[in-house]
């Protein structure tokens, strides 16, 4: 009855694992666009994300190792130091194969698409000022104003869009990017990473 409760309790655990580990971004997964369709290229998860995988990997690894150490039965020992190679190879794969400087490269694409549409929104808002003696704050009626700018990307969402009279504030986000861009009219026309 004990060795029913012990493989229960390991394989309980080790669901557990693997459904953390497919929660921190270790599988890739695609941007929907507006249209629901993956156009928006493959989602990037935050290196927090890696971080978190790496640890849950190697403190599975080592419980296991650990409990394979500790069971004086052959068997049970042989299946708990086996099922430890599993979580450490998750951990080297992490370590040593997953492309983070191609992962920063993409990243820093989907930014661009992102700081594209900002630079977009800021000829529209100057026009727009221009002609208004105002800022637009209605995204809807900004989208009117962003056609003769090249409009504005349908993988970016627009987050937040503050004005006032005298200035505007922007923050978007690329669908497949962990990162937020502001912009800031303030600044003059820098870009902000934010």
């Amino acid at each position: 009855m004990k060795k029913r409760i012990a493989v229960a309790l390991l394989a309980g655990f080790w669901i557990l694992v693997a459904l953390g580990a497919g929660q921190t971004g270790l599988t890739p997964a695609y941007a929907q666009g507006p249209a629901g369709e993956a156009m928006c290229g493959e989602s990037i998860h935050p290196e927090k994300y890696y971080e978190r995988a790496s640890m849950v990997t190697l403190g599975a690894g080592f419980a296991f190792l650990l409990l394979g150490i500790l069971v004086d039965r052959k068997t049970l020992k042989a299946g708990l130091i086996g099922l430890a190679v599993v979580p450490f190879a998750a951990w080297v794969y992490i370590h040593f194969f997953v492309d983070y400087s191609g992962l920063k490269r993409l990243a820093f694409t989907y930014n661009t698409q992102a700081e594209n549409t900002l630079a977009n929104i800021a000829e529209a808002q100057d026009r727009y000022k221009s002609e208004h003696d105002t800022f637009i704050t209605d995204l809807d009626k900004l989208r009117s104003h962003t056609a003769g700018a090249h409009g504005t990307n349908p993988c970016v969402k627009i987050i937040k869009i503050e004005a006032e009279w005298n200035h505007w504030y922007a923050e978007a986000r690329h669908l497949a990017s962990p990162d937020r861009v502001t912009w800031d009219s303030r600044t003059g026309s820098s870009l902000k990473k934010g």
